[in-house]
């Protein structure tokens, strides 16, 4: 047993070090904040506790007793999803003889904490499908493989900014903890009827184009002396600022990644651009603010001309009947960009068959499978190669995704993207509202981020 900071790594040949990833998990209060710090006496008999269960759990399932090898794989799709994966399994398996996917589903609702639960009770999963914001934690605790020790990983073959979500560089040496599954990102969604009743013949370009025409679509149509009408609506989450920070070309953390380095002048010009919107050029609806009417919802009900919103609306507002287009985020001084999410694949670190695990990863996220995976649910390929295969003719509206995920980029790897955003949340709030300046917005997010989120780094 080797004790380090109040932590364990080795108990009777277990890998414990997952612990210190998971403690905080199982210390928490019932409203969800944050509990007080455990002394290590306690730290060290709870983990001793863990240890115990870890090595008197059986394991999740064992292989077959007529050789074929079984690995588990936990995922937390939708309907649709679920049965495009046990098909992809399935067609894996014939084309590998003498394996076997097996595909449990989980619901994404408290899955973390679920996944995280079965490594300390040896009842983890070979593979598990995570938000890209959750992977960090799992890399911090070592409770994830890093999969360029089972083969070749060409990261140019991915959306940049989703295979990025799972690269670490340690002592100078590129590793990759996990292979992207979905990506997915915001672009402009502007309404084709509004652009044509104002006058505007094509979407903005640049955000000097986007401005010019909110103004002309921002209308008060009753004659009442206030608009009812509105060029744009937006979100104030950190999320949905992302578009804004990238488009200006600001980072958001150093190059060391020890400090945030939003309060720099690009950061600056960004938010206050956004800020702007609302409090000086009065194009956008206020539809941040509580209670408001959502920008989704503005947009079908044609109150917002453009939102920010990604191709999980399109089916929606198809159906709605709206006459819209879809374009690139307007290019700010760093180009056009956006934000993203989606989730990583990874193999967890008491894998029993690594190397099927990584051989089936390989095969979900290469160019073909990709191109079918996308062209049955009308999603985003996380292979860039998958737009050679692919069939448009039933979601003609993704192909504007594939140009815009091309400059995404990526979230900033932090241990918990939620104390992030919580930390951050409130303030853009603040500045939106002209409570506080965008300076003083920026300066004070910045040192809220040193002292409460990267110290977990």
């Amino acid at each position: 047993m080797d004790i380090a900071n109040g932590g364990f790594r080795f108990f009777h040949n277990t890998d414990c070090r997952a612990f210190s990833g998971a403690s905080e998990i199982f210390y928490r209060r019932p409203d969800g904040g944050g509990g007080e710090r455990m002394s290590k006496i306690t730290r060290y008999f709870i983990t001793l506790l863990f240890c115990f269960a870890l090595n008197s759990c059986g394991r999740p399932g064992e292989d077959k007793p007529d050789g074929i090898k079984e690995v588990v794989l936990w995922e937390t799709y939708n309907n649709e999803e679920h049965k495009e994966i046990e098909i992809i399994a399935r067609e894996f398996e014939k084309a590998n003889p003498g394996t076997r996917i097996n595909i449990q589903r989980v619901p994404w609702g408290g899955h973390e904490s679920k996944l995280m639960t079965s490594m300390i009770t040896n009842t983890a999963p070979d593979m598990a499908r995570v938000d890209v914001a959750f992977l960090p934690r799992l890399v911090k605790s070592a409770s994830v493989l890093e999969l360029t020790r089972y083969g070749e990983i060409n990261t140019e073959d991915y959306v940049k900014a989703a295979i990025d979500s799972n690269v670490w560089i340690e002592d100078g040496v590129k590793k990759i903890y996990g292979l992207p599954d979905q990506t997915t990102g915001a672009a402009l969604f502007y309404n084709k009827k509004m652009f044509r009743e104002s006058g505007i013949k094509s979407p903005p370009g640049t955000w000097d184009d986007f401005l010019a025409a909110a103004k002309l679509l921002t209308k008060d149509k009753n004659g009442d002396g206030r608009s009812d009408q509105f060029g744009f609506a937006m979100d104030k989450e950190l999320w949905w600022t992302f578009p804004f920070f990238n488009t200006y070309g600001a980072k958001f953390l150093s190059d060391d990644e020890k400090r945030c380095a939003l309060n720099s002048e690009a950061g600056i010009r960004a938010l206050q651009f956004k800020v702007d919107l609302y409090q000086k050029h009065k194009v956008e609806a206020g539809a941040w603010q509580s209670g408001a009417i959502a920008p989704d919802t503005g947009f079908i009900n044609e109150m917002y001309a453009m939102i920010l919103t990604g191709p999980w609306n399109i089916k929606r507002f198809r159906d709605a009947g709206l006459d819209f287009g879809i374009a690139l985020v307007p290019r700010g001084p760093a180009g056009t960009s956006t934000n993203v999410g989606g989730s990583n694949m990874v193999v967890l670190q008491k894998a029993r068959h690594p190397e099927l695990c990584f051989k089936f990863l390989k095969y979900l996220t290469s160019a073909q499978v990709q191109a079918k995976w996308a062209s049955d649910l009308g999603q985003i390929p996380v292979n860039i190669k998958a737009a050679e295969y692919m069939d448009l003719s039933k979601y003609p509206d993704i192909e504007i995704f594939f140009q815009q995920m091309k400059t995404a980029v990526a979230r900033p790897k932090v241990v918990s993207y939620a104390t992030l955003a919580n930390t951050v949340n409130p303030y853009l709030y603040a500045a939106l509202a002209g409570k506080k300046t965008v300076k003083e917005t920026l300066d004070i997010i910045a040192k809220k981020i040193e002292e409460e989120v990267l110290i977990e780094k």
